[in-house]
């Protein structure tokens, strides 16, 4: 389950899914603290694929080789919808927010 590097992924996986989650309230001051955080969440639901991370502006981006993965990922933070398209297998769509953010330190807690 290695993570892997933004490009290096998309350069090695055709078609990949994608969970694209958009920063709000006070979760901008924990963004790099997030990123940390989700690469351990992954981690810690047994990821069997590879996996990136991409943090641009408000928006964090995970991507994931596995369909099952990327399920796994999305379920924590209680999706807003899912689609397909050329170039990724799955992109789904989420908010990262407080709630978000203290449910995934319960998943992580849990798994510890």
């Amino acid at each position: 389950m290695p993570q892997m590097r933004w490009q290096e992924f998309l350069r090695d996986h055709h078609r990949p899914h994608l969970l694209e989650m958009k920063l709000e309230g006070a979760l901008l001051p924990k963004l790099f603290g997030a990123r940390a955080k989700l690469e351990r969440l992954a981690s810690s639901l047994g990821a069997v694929g590879n996996y990136a991370f991409k943090v641009e502006a408000r928006v964090v981006y995970a991507a994931f080789e596995e369909e099952a993965d990327a399920e796994r990922f999305a379920n924590v933070f209680r999706p807003e919808q899912t689609t397909r398209d050329s170039e990724w297998a799955s992109k789904t769509f989420a908010r990262m927010d407080d709630a978000t953010y203290q449910r995934m330190e319960r998943v992580l807690k849990s798994g510890d």
